[in-house]
């Protein structure tokens, strides 16, 4: 194998890694302690509170799915689509909100955003299970 393929593909898998595993602990953290306010939020919205199970499907099917590299790119998407629900329904007024200290008060939003994008661009790598 030569030296920069295996290193993109290594690279891929730590991507992937990283995004699924970070947003595994979200989805855990879900089946831990309920989705109660999620509902709440939906339902003030005037959304179904059915929707909630899309929080299961992009924080721990979706997660899954990246971890091991299988329907990549799919399962990146529902990542991001997930983080956009977040933002619109939780955070609206955060879009380019600062904290005291500078930061974007939703830069770990973004950041699984982006990098969610750039495993869609990229896909699994030799490393999972798709194997593009």
């Amino acid at each position: 194998m030569h030296t920069s393929s295996y290193g993109f593909n290594f690279g891929t898998l730590l991507l992937r890694l990283l995004v699924g595993l970070s947003m595994l602990f979200h989805g855990y953290a879900k089946l831990n302690f309920g989705t109660t306010f999620i509902e709440n939020t939906l339902a003030n919205k005037g959304l179904p509170e059915l929707l909630v199970y899309g929080v299961y499907v992009g924080e721990i099917l979706a997660p899954l799915l990246l971890i091991i590299g299988f329907k990549t790119r799919i399962a990146a998407f529902i990542v991001i689509v997930n983080m956009i629900f977040a933002i619109v329904l939780v955070h609206p007024n955060d879009i380019l909100a600062l904290t005291q200290n500078g930061g974007l008060v939703l830069e770990l939003q973004y950041f699984y955003i982006i990098t969610a994008l750039a495993i869609m661009m990229f896909g699994a790598g030799k490393f999972g299970i798709d194997r593009n």
